[in-house]
């Protein structure tokens, strides 16, 4: 839209509201219309008239001189001139009833543009309202005006006029006045001083005085409306503003004597002339003030447009510094973690040279027992860092809170090394309470690093429990007479640390059971708590977690709202919902049992937890063997059967042929067991305690029991569980 010639003002000095309207009411009220939604004040509504081709008498005519007052018979031109009157009532009504007060000027010439700018400058007209074109050439994004008459209005017009040029509804084109170059004038140029003393003849020149002087009508003059005599006896009506009657009409009496001549020297016109000429005074000085007032307004109004624009700016660039911000916190985050995996690798080569001379000292000061020597076996630093590579990433297993475990090759045998990060104390403790615990169902200690910190345990090659119930690799998965093995075993391992070391594990959990070939558990040793503060709490805790791997081995589901989930299967009765089907088809009543005694393991209070002695290892064992009594039925044909775990030696590993029982209690491959005293050892293979004796008794029970089974499933069976 072309209308941003100028700011518009805030406010004017005159306050009256002009709007130009053609003899088309329809055409024109879209103009109008616009004005009333858009201005306040008095309206005046402005029309010219054309006369018809065959009016030459003039150039222009006032209709506020009635031809009808006895001047002989009206022409056509006379009529149409006095219809002329009725259009701009129409507007009139309609200004009225929006509840705007409004009067009526309009001029008659044949130029509509020429007669627009005359009244323009005769009325002193500030603000003016008009079409830019016909309504039916509007558009969208009209860009300028159409109209001859509204182009030459916009040229000619007085420069002090502010004109919205209207097409449709919507505002084309907009010119901007300028106060600060227009005064007020007493009277217009079309009606000057010499005019009104001159002696003129009584037609057409006293019809284009009289006319001049009803269109001279200022903001500031009207006011005044002084009586002024002019040629013809016509006088200044003094209708209110809302008539809809002409701006002149003849005197009472028509006056049939020459016209008196203007005198500039009366008293009374020089008072009326002072009085004039303060208003004038009054006039122009107000619209310099509201001229300045106006300037002032747009340049406070110019700079909170500044002060806005800054202050988004300085909001999008402090959202745009927020940003770079975080984004260099993430980044600082990352290179401290990096940094911070640097220092753990840097770590481990720190610990084993720059204090090699200390770890020197305390090996000759703290040497190994008789014992661990025995049963250990010492490395050097040197062998440490061939079997693992130099730190291999390939080979690290874990990274945890007590070192690292990498596994390694010495001699060509795997083995799992694992890195003390906490100093001598540390280590030291850990050996002697590796070194005095041997049981079949825990991770054996084979060997040390006194210079590096390090522990060599057996490496067992099947994985965790829990890679085997996740199934990791795509392992086949572990059938429930394995499960239920697997839970015994785990309770004969806490059974022994507990009663027969003082000690709780501390970490039990599915990933610290490691399994062998013959998916044999063996608790990892790492974490062993014999503090005295411990006490019973340490082994509730072992309770608790022993009964939730009993829950992962029925469910094969991880820990997370396990207790929660086989409670509500209990209240459901739908127990056989949740048991893993990967397993196999459990017996209902034996899984029912076991899931029940899991659950009060898993009590947070210690004095409602059963005994793993006297009431959960008894359960244990009964369904043991009632689980190898129905193994034929229960077992999948195509997975080979693993032999009950006391038919294997604890020595060899192998199902023993000639069972004999040692002086500590436990049963041993004869061959085994001899060659163990044979090699000067008097302590137990599983308790490293000193033996009263070194007989040994045939167990022809357990024997007889081996070959029973052996016959039921076979050589090939038997060989497989043996190698």
């Amino acid at each position: 839209m072309a209308a941003s010639d100028g700011q518009w003002p805030s406010r004017l000095v005159n306050d009256r509201v002009y709007v130009a309207v053609g003899s088309d009411v329809q055409e024109s009220k879209s103009t109008l219309f616009w004005a009333l939604q858009n201005f306040r004040g008095h309206f005046r509504i402005l029309h010219v008239h054309q006369p018809p081709e065959d009016d030459h008498d003039s150039e222009h005519f006032s209709p506020s001189l009635d031809r009808s007052y006895g001047y002989g018979t009206r022409t056509p031109q006379e009529l149409a001139r006095q219809n002329m009157d009725k259009i701009p009532d129409e507007y009139i009504r309609i200004c009225n009833q929006a509840g705007v007060p409004a009067e009526k000027r309009y001029i008659e010439m044949r130029d509509i543009g020429k007669g627009i700018v005359q009244l323009i400058e005769e009325q002193a007209i500030e603000k003016l309202i008009m079409g830019a074109a016909a309504d039916r050439c509007y558009f969208e994004g009209m860009p300028q005006l159409e109209s001859t008459k509204a182009i030459y209005v916009k040229q000619e017009a007085d420069p002090s006029c502010y004109i919205w040029f209207i097409c449709k509804g919507h505002l084309i084109h907009y010119r901007a006045g300028d106060l600060s170059n227009s005064d007020v004038d007493l009277f217009p140029s079309s009606l000057s001083a010499n005019s009104a003393a001159e002696s003129g003849s009584q037609n057409s020149g006293n019809s284009r005085g009289s006319s001049a002087l009803s269109r001279s009508s200022s903001s500031e003059v009207e006011d005044v409306r002084p009586l002024v005599s002019i040629e013809g006896g016509w006088r200044i009506n003094h209708e209110s503003e809302s008539s809809s009657g002409p701006s002149f009409k003849p005197s009472d009496e028509l006056s049939c004597e020459p016209p008196m001549p203007f005198c500039a020297t009366e008293g009374p016109n020089d008072e009326l002339y002072k009085q004039l000429d303060g208003a004038m005074a009054e006039a122009a000085k107000a619209k310099r003030e509201a001229f300045e007032e106006w300037n002032r307004r747009q340049e406070a109004e110019k700079n909170a447009i500044d002060a806005i624009r800054r202050v988004i700016a300085l909001q999008e660039e402090l959202k745009r510094r927020k940003g770079l911000e975080e984004s260099l916190s993430k980044e600082k985050e990352a290179v401290e973690m990096t940094k911070n995996q640097l220092d753990e690798l840097k770590m481990l080569l720190d610990n084993a040279l720059k204090v090699n001379e200390e770890l020197l000292t305390n090996q000759e000061s703290e040497p190994l027992t008789a014992n661990q020597r025995d049963f250990l076996s010492e490395f050097s630093f040197s062998e440490i860092m061939e079997a693992i590579n130099s730190f291999d990433p390939s080979l690290k297993i874990e990274e945890g809170e007590y070192g690292s475990t990498y596994k390694g090759f010495l001699f060509n045998i795997p083995v799992t090394i694992k890195l003390l990060s906490q100093g001598s104390s540390q280590y030291h403790q850990e050996v002697q309470t590796a070194s005095k615990l041997r049981h079949p169902n825990l991770v054996n200690l084979i060997g040390v690093c006194t210079e590096a910190w390090t522990l060599i345990y057996e490496y067992l090659p099947s994985g965790s429990l829990e890679d085997r119930l996740c199934c990791t690799g795509n392992a086949a998965p572990l059938s429930w007479q394995t499960r239920l093995h697997i839970c015994m075993e785990i309770c004969a391992a806490v059974i022994f640390l507990h009663y027969h070391g003082g000690i709780a594990h501390g970490d039990l959990k599915a990933g610290n059971i490691l399994l062998d070939t013959n998916f044999q558990p063996k608790l990892i040793k790492s974490g062993l708590s014999c503090e005295p503060t411990a006490g019973e709490r340490s082994f509730a805790s072992d309770v608790y977690s022993f009964g939730l791997i009993i829950l992962q081995l029925l469910t094969g589901k991880s820990t997370l709202n396990l207790i929660e989930t086989v409670t509500e299967s209990f209240v459901l009765e739908n127990l056989k919902g949740i048991l893993d089907p990967t397993a196999g088809q459990w017996p209902f009543e034996q899984a029912r049992v076991l899931a029940h005694m899991a659950l009060r393991c898993c009590d947070i209070n210690p004095s409602n937890q059963p005994d793993l002695k006297s009431e959960v290892w008894p359960v244990l064992e009964q369904m043991q063997i009632l689980g190898e009594g129905s193994s034929s039925n229960w077992s999948d044909p195509e997975e080979p059967t693993l032999p009950p775990p006391y038919f294997i030696c604890p020595i060899s590993q192998e199902i023993m042929q000639d069972p004999q029982v040692a002086a500590d209690g436990f049963t041993y491959e004869a061959e085994a067991i001899r060659g163990w005293f044979t090699s000067g050892h008097d302590t137990s293979p599983m308790t490293n305690l000193q033996l009263p004796n070194l007989g040994l008794v045939p167990n022809q029970t357990l024997r007889s029991a081996i070959q029973d089974w052996l016959q039921d499933h076979g050589t090939l069976n038997s060989m497989s569980c043996s190698q």
